[in-house]
């Protein structure tokens, strides 16, 4: 049983590092085309208007860095939990909490709200296939 949950520990946090190459990726880009972030992050308006400039461009980055994230949390957490899918579906689950999380407190469209939540789910089903020896068989 602790295996399964350092692999489940390792996934997250190995999902967590995928997205802050993601976010570092995606903020180059921005910062090429929309400038600088706003400085205080509770000011929603200054939030929202900045994210309505950004160029589809950095959110198909984003998406691209939450479902890697999500395949690798959930592979890490059912190859190395040895115990079938299970370990990388609760990574991928606390994974998608995580986005969803993100997704509230920071305003994105709506389409990317839709794709990110799909994505993250299918990343993460796929992840705990693979990484489970018996989803191979399967």
């Amino acid at each position: 049983m602790i295996r399964a949950i350092l692999s489940i520990v390792g996934g997250v946090i190995a999902a967590f590092a995928i997205v802050m190459l993601g976010d570092m990726l995606s903020q180059a880009v921005a910062a090429s085309t929309a400038g600088a972030p706003p400085t205080d992050m509770g000011d929603r308006a200054a939030i929202e208007a900045y994210m309505a400039g950004l160029p589809t461009t950095v959110f198909v980055i984003m998406l691209a860095g939450w479902t890697v994230a999500a395949f690798v949390a959930a592979f890490v957490g059912a190859r190395f939990g040895r115990k079938g899918a299970w370990p990388g579906w609760v990574a991928a689950g606390l994974f998608l909490c995580a986005t969803a999380a993100n997704l509230l407190i920071i305003p994105h469209p709506v389409w990317m709200t839709v794709a990110g939540v799909v994505l993250v789910i299918a990343g993460g089903w796929a992840g705990a296939r693979f990484g489970s020896k018996r989803g191979l068989a399967a």
